[in-house]
């Protein structure tokens, strides 16, 4: 009995096994360009997650896979402890070919890719002191990052990564201003890039081009990247997970803006600039325009956030307009609930208030506040109040109609306010508002004329030429006032921040003249805001005083007679020790032209007749040619 039970249990488990490997081969079955295979082929094909789907099939990769026979994760891990003992010793071609053999053995893990070519461009490239080596361990980075679109070419979480490789680390590393001289000219690189960009209608010499005619721009070759990222996620054959849209879709316009601002502080302040801001301007806009997901699965668009608004505004008083005499009776009956001192309060005029009543009012203000739906509410009791009387009166009718109308009006309020608070939140995720203003701003005439004073100032500045920078600054002042007269959400930016440091600058160049800004300053709020040790001006040219020249004649003698007792010993005591007044000998006016001709402007200017008066203590001391007129001047005067 029992064998026979053993050759039961075989027979069933044989059975089994084959029914198994019939649904197996069925469901796994491979797809051929007649048939659509099995299960999962299907679903590979659907998922986008076949390896023909997802990136090129290597043959070489597949091969060490099935080889490990399912150990490819102990392999990964024995190859990892390998590659941070090579990076240890500084062994980095090593590790550079650990890192590639790792990715091959799983293609598809996106944040191996992402963190080796994190490691090769940041972490190693920090290990050489010669930029140009730096530069070459960066390049190798973004190339193993590159070879990875190989194998996730329909990937736009990649293809975003390694934009920001392009752009982070080319314009905002400390060597930026060498990189951005190298990469124009790596011919090599730029063909590597193009092989990756062979599946695009892009090209790096021409859709990419910077400020030299044929040479790609670092910033504009991120941007290539990002639209191609976003063109794969708009034909739906790549997801970005749990990136958020909003985040996602602003690359391409903001790459364009940073390419604007950085040919500008590199002294490129032409229609090049112009043009890029101009242009981004446009992307910003469509973007705007772009339909993205939210988190509460409502569609929006962020320019809907102004149209949005002017409904709600003509909404709400339409509503207010209609209903306010229920609106009124409401909060007559909350006034009416409230204690009476708080009444006697509301009751008082205003300027007649203690500061105890005005506590109170403020207590009360968020209790007072009468909503929609209170409103609604108020309509609807005194429709049924009044059908109870009068049932089938006119009038009744007419009151619960109002009641469905308003009720109607305030849902449509909250919904649009609600659609409104979303879309503004997004906004201010990126900054939306600011940069859409800064966009306009910059590709304007006048900005592009202001920056481009405040350039040739500082490079004035550079050249010890004073008088020339001291008028460009003016100049450039003058056009920056009334940039952000027009666009004053533009003072508290990054853009602010660097303007700052040019009128330190030209504090600077004003203490060469022993002057000092004046407290009244338009721009002084850009200084103060923007500086970790801020100093209060002394100085201040609207309290100087009036020179003698433009004084009536009795404000001369009044002056003359007060000063007479001083001129008259000061020519005394000149001839007799001429530098004995102040404890450190000042050299005149023809020593210093004769030692140092870079500041033989800043001496002229210093004898002004304001600067001169604002801080006589600080003047040269005089010669005896100087003072024997000014004796000469007391006793004629005398």
């Amino acid at each position: 009995m029992n064998k026979n039970k053993s050759f039961q249990h075989k027979v069933i488990y044989g059975v089994c096994m084959i029914v198994i490997l019939i649904a197996v081969s069925l469901i796994s079955r491979p797809a051929t360009s007649d048939q659509p295979g099995g299960m999962l082929a299907q679903m590979r094909r659907d998922y986008h997650i076949s390896d023909a789907q997802l990136g090129k099939v290597d043959p070489a990769s597949e091969a060490m896979r099935l080889s490990l026979l399912g150990l490819d994760g102990v392999a990964i891990t024995f190859l990892w402890s390998n590659l941070n003992e090579y990076q240890k010793t500084e062994q980095y071609t090593l590790m550079e070919a650990t890192a590639k053999t790792i990715s091959y053995l799983n293609p598809h893990l996106l944040k191996v890719w992402e963190f080796q070519a994190w490691n090769l461009s940041y972490n190693v490239s920090r290990e050489f002191d010669n930029y140009e080596h730096r530069y070459l361990w960066v390049k190798r980075g973004i190339n193993y990052h590159m070879d990875g679109t190989e194998y996730n070419y329909n990937e736009p979480r990649m293809m975003n990564s390694i934009a920001h490789f392009f752009g982070n680390k080319f314009g905002n590393a400390d060597e930026k201003e060498q990189y951005r001289e190298l990469f124009p000219e790596d011919d090599l690189f730029h063909d590597e890039i193009q092989k990756h960009l062979e599946g695009t209608a892009y090209s790096v010499t021409e859709d990419a081009e910077g400020v030299q005619e044929g040479k790609p721009d670092h910033w504009l070759v991120a941007r290539l990247w990002d639209k191609w990222a976003t063109e794969v996620v708009d034909n739906g054959l790549g997801s970005i997970g749990a990136m958020s849209p909003t985040i996602f879709y602003q690359y391409p316009a903001k790459r364009l803006m940073n390419f604007g601002e950085a040919i500008e502080k590199e002294g490129h302040i032409s229609e090049k600039a112009q043009a890029a801001w101009a242009q981004a301007l446009e992307e910003w806009k469509e973007y705007g325009d772009h339909e993205l997901p939210s988190t509460y699965g409502i569609p929006i668009k962020l320019n809907d956030a102004v149209r949005l608004g002017k409904e709600i505004d003509e909404a709400a008083n339409n509503f207010d307009n209609t209903y306010n005499d229920y609106s009124t009776e409401v909060q007559d009956e909350k006034i009416a609930k409230l204690p009476e001192e708080t009444r006697k309060a509301l009751d008082t005029p205003e300027e007649d208030r203690t500061e105890e009543q005005i506590q109170l009012i403020k207590s009360v203000q968020h209790t007072l506040q009468v909503s929609r739906i209170e409103v609604v509410k108020k309509i609807q009791d005194k429709a049924n109040a009044l059908k109870k009387e009068k049932p089938d009166s006119e009038e009744a009718k007419t009151l619960s109609q109002a009641a469905l109308e308003a009720s109607r009006e305030a849902n449509r309020l909250d919904e649009m306010e609600f659609l409104k608070g979303v879309i503004d939140r997004q906004k201010d995720i990126v900054a939306f508002n600011y940069w859409q203003t800064r966009a306009q701003s910059e590709s304007t005439d006048r900005t592009i004329e202001a920056r481009r004073l405040v350039y040739e100032a500082h490079e004035a500045y550079k050249d010890a030429n004073l008088v020339k920078a001291r008028e460009l600054y003016e100049q450039a002042w003058e056009k920056w006032i009334a940039i952000y007269d027009d666009y004053p959400e533009l003072r508290d930016d990054a853009s602010a921040d660097v303007l700052s440091d040019s009128i330190k600058e030209y504090r600077a160049l004003l203490n060469q003249f022993d002057q000092d800004i004046s407290p009244n300053f338009p721009l002084i709020d850009i200084l103060r805001s923007n500086s970790d040790i801020f100093v209060e001006p002394v100085w201040n040219p609207d309290d100087a005083p009036t020179p003698a020249a433009a004084m009536p004649e009795e404000e001369k003698e009044a002056e003359a007679s007060d000063d007479k007792p001083m001129d008259a010993e000061k020519p005394a005591a000149t001839q007799e020790k001429p530098t004995e007044e102040k404890p450190m000998e000042t050299p005149t006016k023809e020593e210093t032209s004769a030692e140092s001709p870079a500041t033989e402007k800043p001496a002229e200017t210093s004898a002004e007749p304001e600067a001169s008066e604002a801080k006589p203590v600080e003047e040269p001391a005089e010669t005896q040619e100087e003072a024997v007129p000014s004796a000469e001047s007391t006793s004629a005067q005398s």
